[in-house]
């Protein structure tokens, strides 16, 4: 890609894996006996023009060829990492980087490595000169594929392919082995997205959670079950990640209101536009806590968007909190706050095309209940109450949506998805009966959402609804599990 395309730019957030990629195609080209140097971190302030800084670098690299006459021409590969560091030196990015931008074949070639950044090309203004020619989507690498026509198939996040490789070669590690199932692998990846800090961070955690239970073979293998018991304890998870490398990309300390306002509002729709006026969008953006991606190949509609889902976890468990006890004379009953929820649902929202979630990926559009009910429930409460979801974001872990101050908990279906397997949990020995024999779960609901009216079901023990919409989402019923109407069909807000 970087012989083809000669200037390529990889943007990514804090513990993607960028300083390790800049390292790993520098010793490439090591080996490769082709001339190449890297730069951890770009200086400025000192006065020093960057051509001059250039040829310093060369230099001192051992490649005395370099000089003022040939910086421009000569065959040789420059790495940069960390060059949000670099954006405010006009001269670089409009002058050396910008010259090179377009040639075929010959002169030097540059790869860029930074935290944030204009999915075009770098910096977002200048004080001086001209725009920095723009990149193609061909030259730009981010942290998962892009789906923009002609973008790399390549990123910084593994790919399923990659992460199994990893797996296999941390998990097989004979010092500290930790044998994994092959659904608590894919529990990983959904909640990760593949992002290898986070991914480390995980399997981390879970060496020191159950390295005595396999040493002395209480347990054989950790299956999904054991990360979803752990992850219940959201404290205790984020201590154990905070002794890890994937700590640096999490918000961190006291934000401004108006930053917390920005991460709340993506933590809710799962993205925002990137209005560089906004303070708060700038602060997350520059320091790595969102994570910018253009929908189109002119970055006209660029979104910001947590990197993974553990990074909304995170804000969700840290920056959601209130000190304003729950509206219980409001809502006394689990029922009463779900059919507040779904009055403020929006048709609009739920009908839309599907759009950019965690991770710069495309949610699926089965998401949209889960989705469009979750930010319901906060605009019902407000802050007024602590909602827990589920980490993986996907429905395939523990209960959608808990609010651990009245221990209540709401699943949502989507046209019936196994429906019996969701009932099941919550009777016999289903995996959330042992959360009520604890008091941890008191009541409950499964909300069935759907477009036409079901089969009855009719299981003892089973708290359904169907909430059956309009095909084109303007209104919805409730009926009980037996179809008998429960709260009659209402419009739902545009």
């Amino acid at each position: 890609m970087l012989e083809d395309e000669r200037v390529v730019h990889v943007r990514g957030t804090p513990a993607s894996g960028k300083s390790t990629l800049a390292h790993l195609l520098y010793l490439h080209y090591q080996k490769q006996n082709t001339a190449s140097v890297i730069i951890r971190s770009w200086p400025n302030g000192d006065g020093v023009y960057a051509d001059d800084r250039l040829i310093r670098y060369a230099q001192s690299a051992g490649y005395s060829f370099i000089t003022s006459t040939n910086l421009y021409d000569a065959d040789i590969v420059w790495i940069i990492d960390e060059a949000q560091m670099s954006y405010d030196d006009d001269a670089l990015w409009l002058g050396f980087i910008k010259f090179q931008h377009g040639r075929s074949s010959w002169g030097p070639r540059i790869c860029v490595f930074s935290s944030y950044g204009s999915p075009t090309g770098g910096p977002q203004d200048f004080s001086v000169g001209s725009p920095l020619a723009y990149l193609g989507v061909q030259q730009r690498i981010s942290i998962t594929p892009s789906r923009i026509q002609g973008s790399p198939s390549i990123a910084l996040f593994y790919s399923h392919v990659e992460f199994d490789d990893v797996l296999h070669r941390i998990c097989n590690d004979y010092k500290s082995p930790l044998p994994l199932d092959p659904d608590a692998a894919d529990y990983i990846f959904s909640l990760t997205s593949g992002h290898p800090g986070a991914v480390n961070g995980i399997l981390s955690m879970l060496k020191k959670v159950y390295r005595s239970d396999l040493k002395h073979q209480k347990i054989q293998v950790v299956e999904k079950a054991h990360i979803i018991e752990i992850l219940n304890d959201e404290e205790k998870s984020f201590q154990y990640l905070a002794q890890t490398g994937v700590q640096r990309s999490f918000v961190n300390g006291e934000v401004a209101p108006q930053t917390l306002a920005v991460l709340r509002e993506v933590l809710f729709n799962n993205s925002i536009p990137r209005n560089l006026e906004n303070k708060g969008i700038r602060e997350c953006y520059e320091k790595g806590w969102l994570h910018a991606e253009s929908l189109d190949a002119n970055a006209t509609h660029i979104f910001c968007v947590f990197p993974t889902r553990l990074h909304a976890k995170y804000v969700e468990h840290y920056y959601t909190n209130s000190s304003v006890p729950f509206p219980i004379e409001r809502f006394p009953t689990v029922e009463r706050l779900a059919e507040a929820t779904l009055r403020k649902i929006s048709s609009r929202q739920l009908s839309s095309t599907a759009g950019l979630g965690t991770g710069a990926i495309i949610r699926p559009v089965e998401a949209a209940y889960q989705d469009e009910f979750y930010r319901a429930l906060h605009t019902v409460l407000g802050f007024s109450a602590k909602i827990s979801s589920e980490w993986s974001g996907d429905g395939s872990g523990r209960i959608d949506f808990r609010l651990p101050e009245v221990q209540w908990g709401i699943e949502l279906l989507r046209e019936g998805d196994r429906l019996g397997e969701h009932c099941q949990r919550f009777v016999g020995n289903g995996c959330y009966t042992q959360w009520i024999q604890k008091g941890w779960l008191k009541d409950w609901l499964i909300i069935d959402c759907r477009t036409w009216i079901p089969r009855p079901y009719d299981v003892p023990g089973t708290k359904l609804w169907r909430a059956v919409f309009a095909n084109d989402f303007s209104s919805v019923e409730v009926l009980d599990s037996s179809n008998r109407p429960l709260i009659s069909r209402f419009a739902l807000m545009s």
